[in-house]
């Protein structure tokens, strides 16, 4: 297998790899696949990172090699490995169902800024926008951005008081930003997120949220009523970014990553089957 393997990250260095020699290649990856060998789930990540084939794949399998290589001791390779096949080869990591650009390599600050100049706009609208998933997960954990992350994920809290009224509410705001000049369109992927005008090359996602009767909040797709508003209300506000904080931030983190998030996972990747079979009812009432 190590013959397959250095000729893996021949091909890769070498630059383009043309479509038949990817599927040669991942072909008798394939046929020695070990998730569990540290060389061959490397070799397997670099193929897709630089042909740019199987972005939830090889996400999936980072967080393979990351859970692997934290249990072996070998935590500091880990990292090392990435940033070769970022810095190193220039190839993108990917992120949900694309290969794109990272914070990693941006000016930070330059997108923080425009956050706030987004958190202003939507404020100038009566809406208090919060930081969400992977935005919130940088800011408490890190201080700023995630480096391998690639777009803002934003919250907005709706006044619906159900599920039912949510989605009515949602539909008419995601019409009304449009109408605005904030939002761009619903997401075709997700049929819910709207999807706001980018900061630089970085995508920006509006999330729904609500709290119910009962206190129980709200946030699609991660939180189905497994926080209390005390848990989330009064917002607080990030200052590099102006974004609304939650009032126990680490617990809707909770909610979202589960207990190990403040271990780093470039990898990581969110239970979408899950989440949407526990948001199904609101899935089809917001279809378009």
């Amino acid at each position: 297998m190590s013959g397959l393997l250095t000729e893996v990250w021949d091909k890769a260095r070498a630059g383009r790899i043309e479509k038949d020699e990817y599927a040669r290649l991942s072909e008798a990856l394939e046929a020695v696949r070990d998730r569990n060998d540290i060389a061959w789930m490397q070799a397997w990540i670099v193929l897709h990172c630089a042909t740019r084939n199987k972005a939830f794949a090889t996400q999936r399998l980072i967080a393979r090699l990351s859970r692997v290589s934290r249990k072996a001791g070998q935590e500091a390779e880990y990292y090392a490995f990435l940033r070769l096949v970022e810095d190193d080869l220039g190839f993108y990591l990917p992120n949900g169902s694309a290969f794109t650009e990272s914070f990693r390599g941006a000016d930070v600050d330059a997108v923080m800024a425009d956050c706030r100049v987004l958190a202003a706009r939507m404020a100038e609208l009566g809406l208090e926008v919060f930081a969400n998933s992977g935005t919130l997960l940088g800011l408490v954990r890190e201080g700023k951005l995630l480096d391998y992350d690639n777009d803002i994920d934003l919250g907005v809290l709706l006044a619906a008081r159900n599920e039912a009224d949510a989605a009515q509410e949602w539909i008419a705001l995601c019409d009304r930003l449009i109408t605005e000049g904030v939002g761009v369109e619903r997401s075709t992927w997700s049929g819910v997120t709207l999807k706001l005008n980018k900061i630089g090359p970085f995508g920006v996602d509006l999330f729904p949220a609500w709290i119910d009767e009962t206190e129980r909040v709200f946030v699609y797709p991660h939180t189905f009523g497994t926080l209390t508003s005390a848990q989330v209300l009064p917002f607080s506000h990030h200052a590099g970014t102006g974004l609304g904080m939650p009032s126990d931030a680490e617990a809707m983190l909770a909610s979202n990553y589960g207990d190990s998030w403040r271990v780093p996972n470039e990898g990581w990747t969110f239970g979408w089957k899950e989440a949407n079979a526990r948001f199904a009812g609101f899935l089809d009432a917001v279809k378009v």
